[in-house]
């Protein structure tokens, strides 16, 4: 998975969080990048990576949001 992809999903979780409000995704998205960002430096000084060599995500999204989509 890819920077923008791990942002995204960041950034869906506080969406969901804050009840999916509309017209905040710019807000989202940039305190995605800050969550991504402080996740990466924090791997990166214990010498962890993910699979696809970036860092390791921690799914923020609540239990209900991580189902797995079918297809």
């Amino acid at each position: 998975m890819g920077r923008e992809d791990e942002i995204r999903l960041i950034a869906y979780g506080i969406w969901e969080e804050e009840g999916r409000p509309d017209g905040r995704h710019l807000d989202h998205w940039l305190r995605a990048e800050i969550i991504w960002g402080g996740q990466s430096s924090e791997a990166a000084a214990r010498g962890i990576k993910s699979a696809s060599g970036g860092p390791v995500e921690r799914d923020r999204r609540p239990r209900a949001a991580k189902k797995k989509s079918v297809g």
